[in-house]
């Protein structure tokens, strides 16, 4: 991929910002654009001192970017540092540090330039040598990390060094959606050799001054930075809150400048024009029903139609998310270039009970796990109960702790829910359905589809692999073990002053958290 090239995909995942962090999932008409038609046509101003709100504090808080899992986590890793190629809020992705990626003729070994120049916080130049320690430390198999899972092709142990700036990386396996694979700092960030997150270095816009886990972590403007210009503010200073009340009282009386992921308990309580604006997201987030399909009555492909038949998802959006959402069709990656929007479903009773019928589940009762890591989620649960009545299907709603459902049962529930960011369609079932899968939460394991996966990975000519996506979405669609009523919107909220942030697609907040295009007028 060449340096002037951009190629769409979706956004990066993940992963919990939910085990323990409250994420918001809704949005508010509170004229969104004009937010982005003012911080467009207003010169930025530099300096200045962000000071940002994110829920869901934690005492495992890290500055590890290869195994964050929550907001504050992953919100200080796009300053902190970059990857090879780099997600873009409007859910593209262009190079960073790489200048060139580019496969051999079978996309079993990759050569990667990098950038001239680009400098570490402390002083050291960026070369080959680091990209390779990353990989390592990323894939070690005594240790391996978050984004070890969708890295398994990489042959760490025969990456080869050809000059300061210059590697090649070859693979297990025919790997032509690398450069989409790794894509985000949250999981995939180049580190230097001899890396210490207790006193992180990166490439990225702002450099570590202090950090606190689950209180506070304090960045400076790196005036060394190779991107343009650099960031606009002085200071970045994020603020880890434990109560979302808490974190609304302090933006209200103007001890922070923005409320990232705000639950919509707080949203509805801004009027427009006011000293407190929003930014309304895209549709980026997606909050999936799970159902185990390796255990009964979901290992049964008759049930799993069936549920999905039953929901009236304009209906759960407006009565869940105010809304606020788009309607899913049961298939992730929404912005994924291959996404293929011919796959429609509609509420069916009349073939969701005949299909019941089928499967001897007539007026069955099941038990759905819910709780709230996400804006909405419990709230969909019970109008998915609701629904599940015309159709004679009585379902129990329990709704545990976030830390009981992300406890020892989490990824055993036999039907419940989870919370997802966007990622690009391959990269996302080496997380979630592939065997061996880090967050096969649906327990799916399906010979066809992992051939057809390891096919789709392993093709370089673009319309072929956009065929084989098809037909693994298809399978999604008609037997997997997710049920998608929604892609679903998040909103930040905003002091007057705080410019130059736009509605990302990703699911991440803050405009994919964006620090630096952010400045304070």
């Amino acid at each position: 991929m060449s340096d002037e090239q951009s190629l769409q995909t979706s956004a990066i995942s993940r992963r919990t910002v939910l085990r323990g962090a409250l994420v918001g999932g809704v949005g508010l008409a509170l004229g969104s654009s004009s937010l982005s038609a003012r911080a467009q046509s207003t010169v930025p101003k530099r300096g200045g001192n962000l000071r940002v709100a994110t829920l869901g504090a934690s005492s495992t808080e890290t500055l590890d970017p290869h195994s964050g899992v929550l907001q504050a986590d992953f919100a200080r890793a796009l300053g902190l540092y970059e990857p090879l190629v780099e997600m873009q809020p409007d859910a593209s992705i262009k190079n960073a540090l790489a200048e060139t990626m580019e496969p051999n003729v079978d996309a079993t070994e990759w050569t990667i330039r990098l950038r001239k120049g680009v400098k570490f916080h402390d002083g050291r130049t960026l070369s080959a040598k680091d990209v390779a320690y990353t990989f390592r430390r990323i894939v070690n198999p005594k240790a391996p990390l978050s984004g070890a899972i969708t890295l398994a092709p990489l042959d760490a142990d025969n990456i080869q060094i050809i000059d300061d700036l210059t590697l090649k990386v070859p693979m297990k396996i025919p790997f032509a959606v690398f450069p989409e694979s790794i894509c985000s700092a949250v999981y995939y960030a180049i580190v230097p050799e001899g890396f210490d997150p207790t006193s992180p270095i990166g490439t990225g816009p702002f450099k570590f001054k202090s950090f606190t886990a689950g209180q506070q972590s304090i960045f400076e403007r790196f005036d060394d930075y190779w991107g343009d210009a650099g960031a606009h503010i002085d200071t970045l200073t994020i603020n880890s809150f434990v109560s979302d009340v808490a974190a609304f009282n302090a933006l209200q009386s103007g001890q922070i400048d923005a409320l990232a992921a705000a639950p919509l308990s707080l949203v509805r309580q801004v009027g427009t024009g006011g000293a407190i604006k929003a930014l309304v997201s895209e549709p980026g987030q997606w909050t999936p029903f799970t159902m185990r399909v390796d255990q009964p009555p979901f290992n049964d492909p008759n049930v799993r139609k069936a549920f999905r038949l039953l929901v009236d998802r304009e209906q759960m959006i407006k009565i869940a998310l105010s809304g606020y959402g788009e309607v899913g069709n049961d298939v992730f990656s929404r912005w994924d270039p291959f996404y293929d929007t011919s796959l429609q479903r509609h509420r069916d009773l009349d073939q969701a009970k005949f299909l019941l019928k089928k499967a001897g589940q007539e007026n069955m009762k099941i038990e759905l796990v819910t709780s709230d890591f996400a804006n909405g989620v419990p709230q969909m649960a019970q109008v998915f109960a609701r629904q599940a009545r015309d159709a004679n299907v009585d379902v129990s709603v329990r709704q545990v702790t976030t830390d009981v459902f992300y406890g020892d049962q989490y990824l055993k529930w036999s039907f419940a829910q989870d919370f997802w960011l966007h990622f690009p369609y391959l990269p996302q079932i080496a997380e979630c359905h592939m065997p061996g899968a880090t967050f096969n939460e649906t327990h799916w394991g399906n010979e066809q589809y992992t051939k057809l996966y390891n096919e789709a990975v392993g093709t370089l000519d673009a319309s072929k692999r956009k065929e084989i996506v098809h037909v693994l979405m298809k399978i999604d669609f008609e037997e997997g073990g997710y049920i998608i009523p929604s892609f679903n919107k998040v909103v930040d909220l905003l002091a007057s002053n705080v410019e130059g942030l736009t509605e990302a697609r990703t699911g991440y907040a803050l405009g994919h958290f964006a620090w630096k295009s952010v400045w304070l007028s």
